[in-house]
């Protein structure tokens, strides 16, 4: 039934870069540009790549209030968690293409997320960037290490935030929701002369859900209460010439599911954007400061999760960088980008026990210097364009050490300090885009990803589930790297019928992950000790199909779909030969998305996303399976008295239970069931 389901599906689409506005004026492809594909301007229908543009309006009519979640119906994208863990330790819940797991690069103009030290980001549930605030999304897939360096492996994911507008808006949003979830919102944009200003930020509480089937005694709710705002200012030096300043700042308390399971985090990001367009050089420079401050309070199982253990402090830690490019002979059939990066990340992490002095903790620092060349060359009148680019990656690892003054889990006590370690990896790209028409683009490209071991990963051991998850660092860890291509075609079959078609592989060695090394009982024999080790697998294997299409049989209504088919599977792991031929997990084979859009100020504006899901494992070894599963989210908007705007979403409308995670040693983590959200928008 399922796979019957599937194939039937694989004849739609959802999210194609296309928008129809409600006087029935189409936008041609050529119009929708994107910049994260080449590193300048293009059209989306002449993009190497396979890329989806998110417009602010789909993103502001989305039942979702964070990006993770406006996300998980792009083809090929996957979502394996639900916002209401509240966040995901250090593992970033994106998957594109089979390739996840902090191996999608995240940018928010420009700015990388994935912060080297520890993935800060994924601890902040996706939710950083007020709504209100994103222009647009540009998901780009395959790898894009050959732009933007380590993380590319999938793909990259730009968020590309709005500028001050030549008219003053201003609005306020409150709404309430499901499990006492209060939240308002604010965003304010004006321009005076050359100089521009955008505010927007909002606050949310909420006493959160339980995640399990039958709570112990110790499980309490998922609770949070968040803080956010995004400032920019800008200047229009002259009319080719522009320069902005953003600050961004994130703060919450999130609990994890017991008392004192719980963490606070703040998050600043500080970028300064410079561009000169010129007629036949474009200029463009970016520098960043990327700082966290987070502590994750413990609890232990030896007591029943009955007391707090100890505190995980992260203070301080932080990532910079800078990026500057040049784009040359923009107007003839070669147009040539060069450009270098910078950036440096710091790990400064230390444990506080409250029942003694024990002291234990981690540190390093890392550094990128990175040179890159892209080329774009147009042939037969434009029609046949062909993208080459690369770019090298000088990475240094430095003073690296972890200790701890006391035996725990069965380990001695250590001290250990590591030396420096360079790394260099080259990542070249080829992309062809041929039009046959003027309603067709062919495309086919392949290129290198990498990803360089995270500090984290090199040096800190992790422990969770009050000690039941036990995970080694290693400091021997090898980049991650692969090798992928895809070939397809899009088309618009007639006038309002779209639809695209992709395939896709990929070759990846040394995947980083958990090794299963043995099992303990804790005193009393209650619960056991699962003991990990971060590693290499040698080779993995992933490949699928991408199908899309989208149908506009009225000027107010857009009907799409889209089936992603995936395999990912170990093809050889020279440790442990019982994993080969095992599925990665957290990546479903099948995935399926559609749904409407309808959108009409005189009646209403409605978004529909029915989501599909099956053959998802848990673990490396296969022993936990989820077979299908279907969710329908919706929402609905009502403008009033042209000012007040009145809204209502659900997601998980059928109340759906189904598991986000399933472990060994912590059970099934199941998805909160249906969330209802209701809103009062008012715009001045």
């Amino acid at each position: 039934m399922k796979h019957c389901m599937a194939g039937i599906l694989s004849a739609f689409i959802v999210f194609s870069p296309y928008f129809v506005a409600a006087d029935d004026t189409r936008v041609h492809p050529l119009d929708t540009v994107v910049v994260s594909a080449t590193r300048s301007e293009i059209s989306v229908f002449d993009a190497p790549q396979s890329v989806t543009v998110l417009t602010g309006e789909e993103i502001m009519a989305s039942p979702f209030e964070r990006v993770e979640d406006i996300l998980r119906s792009v083809p090929g994208m996957y979502n394996f968690r639900h916002y209401a863990l509240q966040t995901n330790g250090i593992v970033s819940p994106l998957k594109m293409r089979g390739v996840g797991n902090n191996r999608i690069l995240i940018l928010v103009d420009g700015v990388p997320q994935n912060d080297n030290f520890n993935n800060a980001i994924a601890w902040v549930a996706w939710g950083h960037v007020p709504k209100e605030a994103i222009e647009r999304i540009e998901i780009v897939r395959g790898p894009t290490s050959a732009l933007y360096g380590s993380e590319g492996l999938g793909g990259v994911i730009h968020i590309i935030t709005k500028k001050p507008g030549t008219e003053r808006h201003t609005l306020v949003r409150g709404e309430v929701g499901t499990a006492d979830t209060y939240a308002g919102y604010g965003f304010h944009s004006q321009k005076i002369k050359d100089f521009g200003l955008l505010v927007a930020g909002g606050y949310e509480e909420s006493d959160g859900f339980y995640m399990v089937d039958d709570p112990q005694d110790y499980e309490i709710k998922r609770y949070r209460e968040v803080w956010k705002g995004l400032g920019k200012a800008t200047y229009d030096i002259s009319p080719d010439s522009h320069i902005s300043l953003a600050a961004l700042y994130y703060d919450h308390e999130t609990g994890k599911g017991r008392e004192f399971f719980y963490d606070e985090m703040t998050l600043e990001q500080y970028w300064m954007n410079y561009e000169h367009l010129g007629e036949s050089m474009d200029v463009k420079g970016l520098v960043y400061l990327n700082r966290a401050d987070k502590t994750a309070y413990q609890d232990t199982a030896t007591d029943n999760y009955s007391s707090l253990f100890r505190e995980e402090k992260f203070k301080g830690t932080q990532t910079w960088g800078a990026d500057f490019q040049g784009t040359l002979l923009k107007n003839d059939p070669l147009r040539i980008t060069l450009g270098a990066s910078y950036k440096e990340a710091k790990l400064d992490y230390d444990e506080d026990y409250r029942a003694s002095d024990r002291d234990a903790g981690a540190k390093g620092k890392q550094r990128f210097v990175s040179p890159f060349v892209n080329l774009d060359l147009r042939i037969l009148n434009e029609s046949l364009i062909f993208n080459v680019g690369a770019r090298y990656d000088w990475i240094e690892t430095t003073d690296g050490a972890n200790w701890d003054t006391a035996a725990s889990a069965g380990k001695p006590a250590y001290s250990n300090s590591y030396g420096s370690d360079t790394e260099g990896s080259f990542s070249p790209k080829l992309g062809i885009a041929w039009h046959p028409d003027d309603k067709t683009t062919v495309r086919a490209s392949g290129g290198k990803g990498f990803r360089a071991p995270s500090l984290f990963e090199l040096y800190k051991v992790h422990v969770r589930g009050g000690g039941t998850y036990y995970r080694q660092a290693n400091p021997a860890l090898e980049p991650e790297k692969i090798w992928s291509y895809d070939v397809g075609v899009e088309q618009f079959l007639t006038d309002t019928l779209w639809g695209r078609v992709t395939f896709y592989q990929s070759f990846a060695e040394d995947y980083i992950g958990d090794r299963l090394l043995g099992t303990a009982k804790f005193a009393g024999g209650t619960k056991t000790r699962y003991e990990y080790k971060l590693d290499n697998i040698s080779e993995v294997n992933i490949y699928g199909v991408e199908t899309e299409l989208e149908w506009y049989p009225r000027a107010d209504l857009t009907l799409f779909a889209n089936y992603t088919f995936n395999i990912s599977e170990v093809e050889k792991d020279e440790n442990n030969a019982d994993l080969e031929g095992n599925y990665l997990p957290n990546d479903p084979r099948h995935q399926a998305h559609f749904g409407f859009r309808y959108h009409n100020p005189k009646v209403a504006n409605v978004s529909v996303i029915a989501n599909y899901y099956a053959d998802i494992y848990f673990d490396n070894e296969n022993t936990l399976k989820e077979g299908d599963y279907f969710t329908l989210d919706a929402s609905v908007f009502r403008r009033f008295f042209d000012r007040f705007t009145a809204y209502i979403s659900a997601e998980n409308i059928f109340d759906k239970e189904y598991p986000l995670f399933r472990s060994l040693s912590s059970g099934d983590t199941i998805a909160p069931g249906l969330i209802v959200t209701g809103g009062l928008r008012f715009d001045f």
